[in-house]
């Protein structure tokens, strides 16, 4: 029996995606440029204030924790509240190392 899937190629090994996306859309996409090789890192903003859900902004780590957690598989995660000057310095760091900028 022949297997039908498509081979997933690393086309993409050492290109740099910096990801900025919420919900499913943008996480999607990230999770296939992953696969196709590329090094992902997501920036997420904080939690809201005396919010029960886990320590990211993205409304689907609430909403849909194991799809989250399926979507984000090997991408690295960084809360970063781009509302500060802190926060604006960070995410100015990542843009310098970055190929791609993944927006949604």
């Amino acid at each position: 029996m022949k297997n039908n899937r498509p081979k997933t190629t690393r086309s993409l090994k050492g290109v740099r995606i910096l990801s900025m996306s919420l919900n499913l859309p943008g996480p999607a996409a990230l999770q296939r440029l992953r696969q196709m090789g590329a090094s992902c890192l997501k920036i997420e903003p904080p939690a809201p204030t005396g919010s029960a859900s886990p320590a990211t902004g993205d409304p689907m780590s609430a909403y849909s924790p194991s799809v989250y957690a399926e979507l984000h598989q090997g991408i690295r995660v960084k809360v970063s509240n781009l509302k500060t000057e802190a926060g604006q310095k960070a995410l100015q760091r990542e843009l310098a190392k970055a190929d791609v900028l993944l927006t949604s």
